[in-house]
């Protein structure tokens, strides 16, 4: 009998997506082959397998699991990664998206780099997040949370937002921008990047404050201590239809009375195979150039 280093295994595919079904199979096949246990999310399985007698939806696997395996892009990773961000469960990723940073696993070989992995051969990232808490003077809070960003912007028109911005109640900045990101480092690649935000590596405990095209030639981004709490407040001669958005996934509605408290979150589990860097990793997905001297 072959020995596994994850004994109880979860299957999360992309939600709508018939392409990823097949690999879908492949995976459950594998796993079962080496007589792993094995949880389906209900949502994102083929109709073949929402009948499965472990098929539960995401948000009640409840720590049954000790492993989450992520079948689709980076969004597909973002979504599991927020539902079970509080049971500390680790998350490795089989990329059929485009970019793929962080579901990594290549499909061609996924069965022999699934076995390295059950094996206990693998390299362990813990990935900072962030905390979002949302104030309104007339509602309870509301505690979110984030992998990759968290954007306030306009939701409806193209205009400019106001913001005032604070780092441990001591004032930062009064942005005139068409948005802010507030990024992990995990984000750094993504959203901020394009708003000429720097690339961070994933592990460092940092946050991210990049203005979206302000109305200012001296505004740039900054790097900020992941120990601090950011607040952010809308100016009062700001346009309405304020939104967050969160990873590009959920949004919230904002008024101008609203408070943004952005924290360091719970920290997120990530698997990668044993040959991982970073630095390669941003060669190949960034097409940057080669090192002259490789000889390969």
């Amino acid at each position: 009998m072959q020995s596994n280093h994850f004994n109880r295994i979860g299957i999360i595919g992309k939600y709508g997506a018939d392409y990823v079904d097949d690999i879908i199979h492949r995976v459950l096949d594998h796993l079962q082959s080496r007589q792993i246990d094995v949880l389906l999310d209900t949502d994102t399985m083929p109709e073949t397998l929402r009948a499965h007698p472990n098929a539960y939806p995401l948000q009640e696997w409840s720590n049954q699991i000790e492993l989450a395996i992520v079948i689709g892009g980076d969004g597909t990773f973002l979504h599991a990664g927020r539902a079970l961000i509080y049971q500390t469960i680790p998350l490795v990723g089989i990329n059929s998206g485009r970019l793929g940073f962080l579901a990594d696993l290549p499909q061609e070989s996924l069965e022999t780099q699934l076995n390295h992995i059950l094996e206990g051969n693998y390299r362990l990232e813990t990935r900072p997040t962030l905390k979002v808490t949302l104030k309104h003077p007339h509602a309870p809070p509301l505690e979110l949370h984030a992998i990759n960003d968290a954007v306030i912007h306009k939701c409806k028109m193209a205009r400019m937002v106001e913001l005032n911005v604070s780092v441990n109640q001591c004032f930062l900045s009064h942005y005139r921008a068409d948005g802010l990101i507030l990024s992990t480092p995990t984000g750094s690649t993504a959203y901020a990047l394009s708003a000429g935000g720097p690339i961070i590596e994933p592990t460092l405990e940092v946050i991210l404050a990049a203005p979206i095209c302000p109305h200012s030639l001296n505004h740039r981004p900054v790097v900020l201590s992941a120990q601090s709490e950011i607040e952010i407040t809308m100016r009062p001669n700001s346009f309405k239809d304020l939104q967050l958005t969160l990873d590009g996934q959920e949004e919230y509605p904002l008024t101008l009375e609203d408070r943004l408290l952005i924290t360091r979150g719970t920290p997120l589990p990530v698997i990668h195979p044993s040959d991982y860097r970073f630095q390669d990793r941003l060669r190949q997905k960034l097409n940057w150039g080669i090192n002259p001297d490789d000889p390969t």
